[in-house]
């Protein structure tokens, strides 16, 4: 509403704004943009359909906590492949520390606010049911193998996806002399394995409080 609007205005000047070239940049701080702009609350995305915050494309995978929190997905991988790390325990996985302190975690929160990512219990089970690596809390995450059997259907089946992409989820762990081996989707939306060292993709998964503002892919 107007009133909302008003609230959540702020001024622009020369601290905010930079020119690159033919466009002018307007740094938004903390403040959604889409607050500015107009937008939807998350809690009126359906389910399966894709929404944007910025220049970030998400898709709607379900709606938790009586609908306060609403589980998220990249619709695309983030631009550079990457390898899992030096073993196959996604707590110390490179990747996990981007997603939760680096660049990609302060780009979101700067886009919807540090306190509207929820944090996530990550279950470490590994795919042969072996829990050596216990479990961990993660802000910004990747799917396991069993949350991405839950979501295959909405992601779509018969994918094409430019290559594989990462999930949590070890093949086996050390107790089973295992240690270097991950489990991941294939380009065609198959489960598979890679080993840790190999390059793939990575695909930010999420929770977000509901009441933000998105804007509605038509």
């Amino acid at each position: 509403n107007r009133k909302e609007r008003k609230e959540m205005a702020f001024s622009v000047d020369l601290k905010n704004v930079t020119i690159d070239g033919n466009k002018i940049i307007i740094d938004c701080g903390d403040i959604n943009p889409a607050s500015l702009f107009g937008g939807v609350r998350l809690s009126s995305i359906e389910v399966g359909k894709k929404f944007t915050i910025g220049d970030e494309t998400f898709i709607m995978l379900e709606k938790v906590n009586d609908g306060k929190a609403a589980r998220v997905i990249r619709a695309d991988f983030l631009p550079d492949y990457q390898k899992f790390g030096s073993n196959n325990n996604w707590k110390v996985s490179p990747i996990r520390t981007d997603l939760n302190g680096g660049s990609y975690y302060k780009k979101i929160a700067a886009l919807v606010g540090k306190d509207n990512i929820i944090e996530m219990e990550r279950d470490l089970t590994s795919l042969d049911g072996l829990d050596d690596y216990g479990t961990c809390v993660d802000k910004i995450s990747l799917l396991s193998a069993a949350e991405y059997a839950k979501y295959h259907k909405i992601l779509g089946v018969m994918s094409n996806y430019p290559t594989a992409h990462w999930t949590i989820t070890a093949f086996s762990t050390p107790s089973n002399d295992y240690s270097g081996v991950v489990c991941c989707v294939n380009s065609d939306g198959v489960l598979s394995w890679g080993g840790c060292g190999w390059s793939g993709g990575v695909r930010p998964f999420l929770t977000l409080d509901t009441s933000i503002l998105v804007s509605c892919e038509k």
